[in-house]
């Protein structure tokens, strides 16, 4: 039978194994501790995109929407019941594209 001699005595193994599991648990603590603050910045940067790309449609749309509406408003002499209808008409379908960008971004 072949022996395996240890270079601690056999009373130390006990104390060296819980001081290795305290700081393998304190190893994994810090690396939670890291990934939750990746995390939240993370998540500060989804945010900040979710909000270009739900602002952004509704206020090209409208303002594109207005513009035209003035232009053939000024060309047909209809006051300005074109503009107001291309204007809603761009915030509708501004908020509609929106809509479908943050239905999109959940999870």
């Amino acid at each position: 039978m072949i022996s395996i001699e240890r270079d601690e005595p056999r009373g130390e193994a006990p104390h060296r194994d819980a001081l290795h599991r305290a700081d393998a648990s304190e190893r994994t603590r810090r690396d939670v501790a890291r990934m939750q603050r990746r995390e939240s910045e993370r998540h500060f940067w989804q945010s900040l995109s979710l909000l270009g790309s739900v602002g952004w449609p509704i206020a090209l749309l409208s303002i594109g929407g207005a513009a035209l509406g003035r232009v053939i408003d000024l060309r047909w002499g209809t006051g300005a019941r074109v503009t107001f209808a291309l204007l809603s008409l761009g915030v509708a379908m501004g908020s509609g594209l929106a809509w479908r960008a943050v239905k999109g971004k959940r999870p």
